[in-house]
């Protein structure tokens, strides 16, 4: 299947899910679905809500949106979503401006949420109002979400760049672009493959090849700083997880807690309390990297 039968396919799939629906159904809402399955599919996002909210000035000009959203158990992550959609025939151009705009328009949201007087303006039968009042009223919010996450699902073809990474309040705000390329490669790959090169985030890593008589894999010991560590996963998120692996729940088991002291009190000693980190690849590029003042060779991973 080629994307522009992957594309026929949806829109027949969200015309007949409209048609199943009492009310008729909003075909927005129902890409919005599709788009956000793909991504838990994936392992990208998990519990996300369904919702639809957004505000007009006096012009009728669109101040805030919001699609969808997931709040992680352990409050350390909010994804939010806001769709791009247009009932076409052929995936559009989606344009820079309107992606900004669209990113713009769910950082009006998350900024109003997190003030308490925001919550006085919304009915509690808006199907944002308990995600306003989490992030407003729970302490927990305040103590543990360290990543708010912008998905702007579309399908459309996004071709330009675009990063939007930023603070608000405190939080960090990271952003991403899910256009009709992306849900087509997660069709058909259940996962969109990712690369690192490591000169990217603060240089390559020193490792040893760990002897194998195996024809099945290879495997090496590497030493990774916690800074690259951190800015990685800062740039993928969960991405980086398999699907097998749950991202770090909660504070209140005895492991956890030593974990979080480890971190916040003694990070020297991580590596001597802890196992280590295991990551696969499908390839990886070493090169070859001598020390010269102890005349010591070795290799280093440069990106995989």
């Amino acid at each position: 299947m080629n994307i522009e039968d992957f594309y026929k396919e949806l829109f027949q799939e969200i015309k007949s899910e409209q048609a199943t629906e009492e009310d008729g159904g909003i075909q927005e809402q129902i890409f919005t679905q599709i788009a956000i399955d793909l991504l838990a599919d994936a392992g990208e996002t998990e519990n996300a809500r369904i919702c639809f909210d957004r505000k007009e000035d006096k012009l009728g000009r669109t101040m805030h949106k919001l699609n969808g959203y997931a709040l992680s158990e352990n409050y350390e992550t909010l994804d939010l979503f806001i769709t791009v959609f247009k009932g076409v025939d052929e995936p559009f151009t989606l344009t820079r401006q309107e992606a900004e705009s669209s990113i713009n328009q769910v950082e009006r949201f998350f900024r109003n949420a997190v003030y308490k007087d925001y919550i006085k303006e919304l009915e509690e039968s808006s199907e944002v109002f308990d995600l306003a009042h989490t992030l407003a009223e729970v302490k927990e919010v305040k103590e543990f979400l360290s990543r708010v996450n912008i998905f702007v699902l579309s399908n459309g073809i996004f071709k330009s760049e675009i990063k939007f990474n930023k603070t608000i309040s405190g939080y960090s705000i990271f952003t991403r672009i899910i256009d009709i390329e992306y849900l087509f490669n997660l069709s058909d790959q259940s996962h969109v493959p990712i690369e690192i090169n490591f000169e990217d985030y603060g240089g390559i890593l020193p490792c040893l090849e760990s002897p194998s008589e195996n024809e099945d894999y290879e495997s090496y010991l590497a030493l990774i700083p916690g800074i690259t560590l951190a800015n990685i996963y800062e740039e993928y998120g969960s991405r980086l997880l398999e699907q097998n692996v749950r991202s770090f729940l909660q504070f209140t088991g005895k492991i956890n807690k030593g974990i979080r002291k480890t971190i916040k009190e003694e990070p020297h000693m991580f590596l001597a309390y802890n196992n280590g980190i295991a990551a696969t690849a499908d390839e990886l590029e070493l090169k070859n990297w001598q020390m010269e003042e102890k005349q010591s060779f070795g290799l280093k991973i440069f990106r995989l």
